[in-house]
C-alpha cells in the first residue's frame, strides 16, 4: 500500500529524473557544439564535468530502481516491460567508458604544455571512448514515454514500443559501426591518412626546419628538445584558454617531443554525434507527430467507437471508413458493425419501445374493465 507521502516522493523523483533527462540531452548537444564552435576550455570543462555528474545521477537512479525491483522480485518486469534496459545502457557504460575516463584525463593530465609530455599519452583514451556517448541518446525514449500524446492506452503503448525498438536499433547500429569501423580492412579514412602523414613528417624532422614542418603539418603545436621549446604555434595564454587535456597528444621521436592537436578529429566526431542526435530526435518526432495520429485514426479510434456502440444503448455513431483503408481488417470489421449491428440495435430498440407501449395499453384496459 503506497502512502500519500510515498506517492508525493515518487512523483517528485520522477519529475527530477525527467528534468535531468532534458538537461543531459541539452548538455550532450552543447558539448558537441562547443567543440565545433571553438569555445574556450573553461566552458567545455564545465560541460564535461556536468556530463560526468549526470552519468553519476543516472547510474544511481538505475541502481535504486534495479534493487527496488529485485526486492519486489520484479527484476524481469523492470528490465523488460518498464524499459530498465534503457536505464542500464544509458548510465553504467557511459560512466565507466566515457565520462569517468574523461574526468581522469581532465584532472590527472591537466597541466600546461610545459609539463612532462609522457603524462598526455593517456589522452588518447578520449578518442577511443567518445563513441560511447551515442548511448546517451537513448534517454530521448524516457522523455518520450512521459508524453501523453493520445487518449488511447493501446496507441500509447504501441507507439512507445515501436519507437523504442526503432531508436534502440538505430543507436545500437551507430554505436557498433563506430566501434568496428576502425578495425575494418577498408580504405584509410581522414584520421588514418592524417596520422600516417604526421608520423612521416615527424620522423624526417632534423631540428632546424621547425617552421617548414609547422607549415606542412597544421596539427603541430609545440616541438621540444630536452625540455627546451624549439617551436610553438601559439602563446602559452592561448593554450591555457583554448586547449584542454583532451585536445592534444604527445609523441616522442628520437630526442624530440612533439605536441599535436586532436581538435580536427574531435570536431569530426562532434559533427557525427550532432548528426546522430538530430537523426534520433527526428525519428521520435516522426513517430510522435505522424505515426501516432495515424495509428489512432486507423486502429484505436474505430475500436473505441465500436466499443462504445456495444456498451451504450444510446450510442449509435457509425465508424467513418476511409476509402484507402477499407480492406484493412479493422475497417472490414467496422463495415460489418455499421451494416449489421447498428441496424439490428435500432430494430431491437424499437421492439422494446413497442413492447413497453403495448403492455401499458393492456394494463390500462384491464383497469377499466375491472372498474365496470
Amino acid at each position: 500500500m503506497v502512502t500519500v507521502e510515498q506517492g508525493k516522493m515518487r512523483s517528485f523523483f520522477e519529475g527530477l529524473v525527467v528534468l535531468a533527462i532534458i538537461l543531459v540531452l541539452i548538455q550532450t548537444f552543447l558539448e558537441d557544439a562547443a567543440l565545433i564552435g571553438g569555445w574556450s576550455w573553461d566552458v567545455r570543462k564545465v560541460l564535461l564535468i556536468s556530463g560526468f555528474g549526470f552519468d553519476l545521477f543516472f547510474t544511481f537512479e538505475f541502481l535504486v530502481r534495479f534493487f527496488s525491483a529485485a526486492l519486489r522480485r520484479e527484476t524481469g518486469e523492470y528490465l523488460l516491460h518498464q524499459r530498465g534496459w534503457i536505464d542500464l545502457l544509458a548510465s553504467v557504460p557511459l560512466l565507466l567508458f566515457h565520462s569517468g575516463p574523461l574526468m581522469a584525463a581532465v584532472f590527472l593530465g591537466g597541466g600546461t604544455f610545459s609539463g612532462l609530455g609522457g603524462v598526455f599519452n593517456v589522452l588518447k583514451v578520449a578518442k577511443a571512448i567518445r563513441v560511447a556517448r551515442i548511448l546517451r541518446l537513448l534517454r530521448v525514449l524516457k522523455v518520450f514515454k512521459k508524453i501523453k500524446y493520445t487518449g488511447s492506452v493501446m496507441a500509447q503503448r504501441h507507439v512507445a514500443l515501436i519507437t523504442s525498438l526503432v531508436v534502440t536499433v538505430t543507436v545500437a547500429t551507430l554505436f557498433l559501426v563506430s566501434l568496428v569501423q576502425p578495425i575494418l580492412p577498408t580504405a584509410p579514412g581522414r584520421a588514418e591518412v592524417l596520422e600516417t602523414t604526421e608520423t612521416r613528417l615527424l620522423q624526417r624532422f632534423q631540428g632546424t626546419d621547425s617552421r617548414q614542418l609547422a607549415e606542412a603539418l597544421p596539427t603541430l603545436l609545440i616541438i621540444k628538445e630536452s625540455q627546451e621549446t624549439l617551436y610553438s604555434r601559439y602563446e602559452n595564454s592561448y593554450y591555457r584558454s583554448m586547449f584542454g587535456p583532451t585536445d592534444y597528444q604527445y609523441r616522442q621521436i628520437g630526442s624530440y617531443d612533439f605536441f599535436l592537436s586532436l581538435k580536427p578529429e574531435l570536431v569530426d566526431r562532434a559533427e557525427q554525434s550532432l548528426a546522430f542526435f538530430v537523426l534520433i530526435v527526428l525519428l521520435v518526432l516522426v513517430f510522435l507527430l505522424y505515426y501516432s495520429p495515424h495509428f489512432a485514426l486507423t486502429i484505436s479510434d474505430p475500436v473505441h467507437i465500436m466499443r462504445r456502440g456495444f456498451a451504450e444503448n444510446g450510442y449509435k455513431l457509425e465508424v467513418d471508413i476511409p476509402t484507402r483503408y477499407r480492406n484493412d481488417d479493422v475497417y472490414r470489421l467496422a463495415a460489418l458493425y455499421n451494416r449489421e449491428y447498428l441496424p439490428l440495435k435500432e430494430r431491437m430498440k424499437h421492439q422494446e419501445e413497442r413492447l413497453h407501449s403495448d403492455l401499458s395499453l393492456d394494463t390500462i384496459g384491464d383497469i377499466l374493465n375491472n372498474e365496470e
